[in-house]
């Protein structure tokens, strides 16, 4: 039986700090903008919003 190698997985969702940094932002405020515009697809759960990772690659891919 072999042993699977390493492999690195993408997150489901980030914070809304962490997100800010992939985005290479330095203040949440402008992330909290993109969620709102619809331009970034975020949930809120509880008190926090997390982001989806695949609509930040795509935002950034466009």
């Amino acid at each position: 039986m072999s042993i699977p190698a390493t492999t690195i997985t993408e997150p489901l969702s980030v914070s809304v700090p962490e997100a800010t940094r992939l985005l290479g932002f330095k203040d949440t405020k402008t992330t909290y903008k993109l969620i709102h515009e619809g331009k970034v697809r975020a949930r809120k759960v509880g008190r926090i919003f997390l982001v989806s990772y695949s609509s930040l690659k795509s935002f950034i891919e466009d």
